[in-house]
């Protein structure tokens, strides 16, 4: 009987290739992890660790020319928007120029994989308005978008043109709650086809250093990991500026954006 050298090594094998001739080819060796070693083989290496940092970007926000005045809110189709009457809120400028609601950012240059807060944002509808008008959120945070008017209000939300949820939200009823995954940096537009001047931004990112300028124009980024990076500045109505910036360990950088009115 002829037998197949596949055969003839598993003998070899079970006899400890006492039997085998020097002169049979041999297969290469197959190893079997056992316990510990065969769950790490098993298990995927984790993604890498975000890298902490010790530094703050820190800077301030301008206008500079004479503000456009912003008009009145026409709500007196609504007897509870009435009540309240407020201007629009596309431009918001304090002394000596100083820009509210921009949303500054790092956009270039950070690596490593950051898990989003636990904690929730609120958009909150009050007085017929969003609050807050702008304000950047991590992928993956939960949004809890509020009606607190005795006002019928609609969640209409936008990526650039398209729609991405339109919802209407009824008082007293709970917070609408949505997450975003998309984190390329995105800023979505809030609107109220109810209302059509209510209007409010959020941005998505996958990364925790962003901020909001504040009523004085001010703005801070805190635990910056060391590097190169792009920072940009985005208004609603005046666009973006960015600037290069770099971060050493413990050391505050500042950066300064100017828009200019129109």
């Amino acid at each position: 009987m002829k037998i197949s050298r596949a055969w003839l090594g598993l003998v070899c094998v079970a006899l400890g290739g006492a039997s085998c001739k020097k002169d049979e080819p041999r297969s290469e060796p197959v190893v079997v992890a056992q316990g510990a070693a065969a769950q790490k083989l098993l298990t995927p290496e984790p993604a890498a660790a975000a890298p902490g940092g010790t530094a703050s970007v820190k800077g301030t926000v301008t206008l500079t020319g004479v503000p456009p005045e912003m008009p009145l809110t026409k709500r007196d189709a609504d007897p509870f928007c009435a009540r309240t009457p407020m201007k629009d809120e596309e431009v918001v400028v304090g002394p000596g120029g100083a820009l509210k609601n921009v949303i500054v950012r790092i956009t270039k240059g950070i690596s490593g994989n950051y898990e989003p807060p636990m904690t929730n944002v609120t958009l909150d509808q009050t007085a017929c308005m969003y609050r807050p008008r702008v304000t950047v959120i991590m992928a993956g945070q939960s949004l809890l978008i509020k009606n607190s008017d005795q006002t019928l209000h609609n969640v209409h939300t936008y990526k650039g043109a398209s729609t991405l949820f339109n919802q209407a939200e009824v008082p007293g009823l709970p917070a609408i709650a949505k997450t975003f995954k998309d984190a390329t940096g995105e800023i979505l537009k809030f609107k109220c086809d109810v209302h059509p001047w209510m209007t409010a931004y959020v941005g998505v990112m996958g990364h925790p250093f962003f901020t909001v300028s504040n009523d004085d124009g001010t703005f801070e980024i805190a635990k910056v990991p060391p590097g190169k990076y792009t920072l940009e500045a985005w208004h609603e109505r005046y666009g973006t500026k960015s600037t290069e910036i770099t971060v050493t360990a413990n050391q505050p950088v500042e950066a300064k954006f100017t828009f200019e009115a129109k």
